[in-house]
């Protein structure tokens, strides 16, 4: 293992810190390093593998669909690529689907389309965009500009402009950024970047009334809150909004790499051949593993599971923190849950996420107070129960330290 930890280190761009071990398979909520050590995964690829690791419905899928059709182009119409949007759409309120990659191709599609859509509508200055702070929108250049965090931009000036942020949550001066050149407001219903946190609903009515008021669109990006992560399809179901247009991407193929945006025909017919454009979005392989994961994770019944396990974290980490007194705040959405600490465990987090590894937990972290569990929707309830009985254990060797 040292081995290839050491040549992970001579032979790639430092972009990352991974963890101290090197993952030989993974099947349902479990994975191997190469020395067979077993892990609970409380990450899913960070939301990714909604429906687990090495998913045999859809290995299978994706070796029947490997075996028909591999890549064209999209210069050339594929099947499942057709059907997938046709689901969407009608399980949504879209009309329209682009597929592309990933979550910061279909930020970078959303933004092209609404300012080519507002600026031939309305005006050609019809073309800022209104983004919140705390918010992560992809590590492309646009998504950082979106974000506006210096953790994210040091280094990469100039950014693009054409862009202005406000306090996620806040309604106050909210309606000064809006004006006759604003294109579009892009916002997460439920931001993850410092823990689990919800659009209020008057934060969402004043956008909602600043954006009719002034002709401008509403981008929710569901990169990582869609496809059943939160306990719907998708979030915006749960926060009275429709968007004009929605960023799709993670659990939409369960790791096979598909993004994409949603929109009404109005909007998506002001695109016009040429205007944008992808290489591999929209995949056969990606497409078919994605008509499978929509019909699974759509159904009622299972979305009703994921609000049921939502409750079992929620219920056993109350007790850890009853007994251990050791939680500032536990919020979840879905199963997407955050736990931030108290001052004296705050300091050592990251010893507590490779304690955690070395006993044989996966768990994120959000920032410097906060740990994220984003499982895989169909984790058993054993796993959580588990897996949160190594998290308390691995709390309380943080605070004997």
């Amino acid at each position: 293992m040292k081995k290839i930890i050491n040549e992970y280190a001579n032979y790639t761009v430092p972009f990352y810190g991974p963890a101290a071990f090197v993952v030989k398979k993974a099947k349902g909520s479990l994975v191997w390093d190469i020395d067979n050590n077993k892990y609970i995964d409380f990450t899913a690829g960070i939301a990714v593998t909604n429906l687990g690791h090495s998913n045999d419905v859809l290995t299978k899928i994706m070796q029947k669909q490997s075996k028909d059709l591999w890549h064209l182009s999209n210069l050339y119409i594929n099947e499942p690529a057709v059907k997938l949007a046709k689901k969407l759409c009608q399980k949504t309120f879209a009309d329209k689907v682009f597929f592309c990659n990933s979550g910061g191709e279909s930020i970078e599609a959303a933004i092209k389309t609404a300012r080519k859509y507002t600026s031939e509508k309305y005006n050609k200055n019809k073309n800022e965009i209104i983004s919140f702070s705390s918010s992560f929108h992809g590590r492309t250049m646009l998504g950082i500009a979106l974000a506006k965090a210096k953790h994210l931009t040091n280094g990469f000036a100039p950014l693009p402009k054409g862009i202005k942020n406000h306090s996620y949550n806040q309604t106050k001066n909210l309606d000064s950024l809006f004006s006759s050149k604003t294109s579009a407001v892009i916002l997460e219903l439920v931001q993850w970047q410092s823990g689990i946190t919800k659009a209020n609903k008057k934060f969402i009515s004043k956008i909602k009334q600043l954006a009719k008021k002034h002709n401008a669109l509403i981008i929710i990006d569901e990169v990582q809150s869609g496809i059943g992560r939160t306990g719907t399809l998708f979030a915006y179901e749960q926060f009275n909004i429709n968007p004009d247009i929605l960023c799709f991407a993670k659990g939409i193929a369960n790791g096979f790499p598909l993004g994409g945006i949603l929109t009404s025909d109005k909007i998506g017919n002001s695109m016009s051949i040429g205007s944008h454009g992808t290489t591999f979005g929209g995949g056969p392989i990606a497409c078919s593993i994605g008509c499978s994961v929509v019909d699974i994770i759509s159904k009622k019944s299972f979305l009703k599971k994921v609000q049921k396990k939502e409750g079992i974290f929620l219920n056993q980490l109350n007790k850890i923190n009853s007994t251990h007194k050791c939680f500032k705040n536990i919020l979840s959405a879905g199963l997407w849950i955050s736990v931030e600490f108290e001052h004296s465990i705050s300091l050592c987090l990251d010893s507590l996420i490779k304690n955690a590894h070395k006993n044989g937990l996966m768990v994120l972290k959000a920032n410097a107070n906060t740990i994220r569990f984003s499982p895989s929707l169909i984790i058993e309830d054993d796993l959580i129960t588990k897996g949160l009985a190594i998290f308390e254990e691995v709390i309380l060797q943080t605070l004997e330290k």
